[in-house]
């Protein structure tokens, strides 16, 4: 049959490589193009954050393993510079007791051999009972009493539940050591008054003497003090609050210490009770 009007018409062949040619020459969506690219651009960014993120983790664990490192080495030199300080003061008064040929340098000689048993076989732990320090506090006035003339004005009063509460050891009686220093005159009176609070976790210790020795020693007067602050600042950085007032005639000493700070630091499941 022709085209009427003597028309012509193409032909359309319907191959199938026609059909294949007419598929490939559509166009595909921009997006599909950068799929790949895309996906490759996301993969290379994850692994390099993650690197990045594992190698500023090990840096800083790295960091934190040194600076406890440092911490605990610090800390060591500062429990033993206390021990020989308090050594040298209790030498010293027992001496004064020989001096005077006191029937009491026994009783004496107990007294700080018990407080010596006490540094050997416990200071060396991370924390002691609080009940023990306070105890090792109790020995250590009882033998600056043996020394004393007059005794009337020293006291100690602890308030407080002191079971199952820990404490750094040795902590505490440098601040007492510098009671009885200067606050002794010559006649072997003293006035000191020390009183120990707890409430739940909270030690509330308080230490006032007159100041009866204005006589400065230039070697050790600076030991006691510096040591106990740089202590409380290693293990209760921000669990302590330490006031020192000193007026023309007394010099207080407060401190306020959250004890169960200590027991984290040992034990980081521990769980403070009220």
């Amino acid at each position: 049959m022709k085209p009427p009007n003597g028309m012509n018409y193409p032909k359309i062949s319907l191959t199938d490589k026609n059909i294949e040619q007419r598929i490939h020459k559509r166009e595909q969506p921009l997006f599909f193009k950068f799929v790949p690219s895309f996906f490759y651009i996301l993969i290379v960014a994850i692994s390099t954050i993650i690197k990045i993120l594992s190698e500023f983790y090990n840096d800083q664990q790295n960091k934190l393993i040194a600076e406890s490192q440092r911490a605990s080495t610090e800390l060591n030199y500062l429990r033993k510079q206390t021990n020989p300080h308090f050594l040298f003061n209790s030498l010293n008064s027992i001496y004064s007791l020989a001096h005077k040929k006191s029937d009491l340098v026994p009783d004496a000689i107990v007294t700080l051999s018990e407080m010596m048993r006490y540094m050997l076989y416990e200071t060396d732990n991370k924390t002691v009972l609080l009940e023990k320090e306070i105890d090792y506090i109790k020995n250590y006035i009882e033998l600056q009493k043996l020394r004393l003339n007059n005794i009337e004005n020293i006291y100690i009063n602890v308030h407080g539940d002191t079971k199952n509460k820990l404490i750094e050891p040795m902590l505490l009686i440098s601040f007492i050591e510098n009671a009885f220093k200067y606050g002794t005159d010559y006649k072997g009176t003293a006035y000191v008054k020390i009183k120990i609070t707890i409430e739940g976790n909270i030690l509330d210790f308080r230490v006032e003497n007159k100041i009866e020795n204005n006589k400065k020693d230039p070697v050790n007067s600076g030991i006691g003090l510096s040591n106990i602050k740089n202590r409380l600042n290693l293990l209760y950085a921000n669990a302590h609050e330490l006031n020192l007032t000193a007026t023309d005639t007394m010099y207080t000493v407060h401190l306020i210490l959250q004890l169960d700070q200590i027991q984290l630091q040992a034990n980081p499941a521990f769980i403070p009770t009220s």
